[in-house]
């Protein structure tokens, strides 16, 4: 007895920094070895996302750009709302069919590959549980690595950009995004947020609990999320047309 309570107790501690691929589960809660979350994000997420876009960007584009035609974002906005816009309707797939969607898709296709992998299954599985959000941006802890609230939940995340080409954050500013997680309370966006004018962020504030909750009453995370976007994109707009043709002082 004493010796298998030593094991047990041994267990939890390897678990607790999570170093292997072939690992039977991801836990999000534990922290992830440099070596592996390199794995995860940068060889089997990318070969995810380019698998996604090669067999369904074309398919969600005419319902995507529909979205976006109808809330006439300035053209430097345009691609940032679409690529969220696209991904979005990844994870609303997820959402609606748990085993039938593009990551289930990838995973199937690359079975002979990933089934020596768990680890890596098990965390896709886990993305897809993802749901896209509206954000504060805190401070920066490090270089790459800052901290973002969740304002529906008012809960701080700390989030890791590993996209050289992301638009630095701004204190303050709002975003929305679709953060995945590397294990540790550590987090990645899919692609880029979409950062909202800093100067709509006291309008979108104001209003943001009211919309949400009111579309929560008869609607799932995703679909309120879509419509709570509507509401925002509009905001934005009309902060920006305001101080656009508010007259300059001299």
């Amino acid at each position: 007895m004493h010796d298998i309570g030593n094991q047990g107790t041994l267990d939890k501690v390897v678990e607790l920094v999570q170093a292997d691929a072939k690992a039977k589960k991801f836990r999000p809660d534990y922290d992830v070895s440099e070596e592996l979350k390199g794995e995860m994000v940068s060889e089997v997420f990318r070969d995810y996302m380019m698998f996604a876009l090669d067999r369904y960007y074309e398919a969600c584009l005419p319902m995507v750009n529909e979205y976006v035609d109808e809330h006439q974002p300035r053209r430097k906005k345009r691609p940032s709302l679409l690529h969220n816009l696209f991904w979005f309707r990844m994870m609303y797939d997820a959402s609606i069919d748990p085993h039938d969607n593009s990551i289930e898709a990838y995973i199937a296709e690359n079975y002979h590959e990933l089934h020596r992998k768990p680890f890596m299954i098990s965390w896709l599985r886990e993305c897809a549980k993802a749901v896209p959000k509206f954000y504060y941006m805190g401070p920066k802890l490090h270089d790459r690595i800052f901290l973002a609230i969740d304002i529906l939940e008012e809960k701080p995340l700390d989030v890791i950009v590993y996209d050289p080409t992301a638009i630095p954050p701004k204190t303050g500013e709002i975003a929305m995004g679709i953060l995945m997680p590397l294990g540790g309370g550590l987090f990645f966006p899919i692609v880029d947020f979409y950062h909202f004018d800093y100067q709509a962020r006291e309008a979108m504030g104001s209003c943001f609990h009211h919309h949400y909750n009111k579309n929560l009453q008869d609607s799932n995370m995703h679909v309120a999320f879509i419509h709570v976007l509507s509401v925002m994109l509009q905001i934005e707009s009309m902060v920006f047309n305001e101080k656009k043709e508010k007259p300059t002082s001299k």
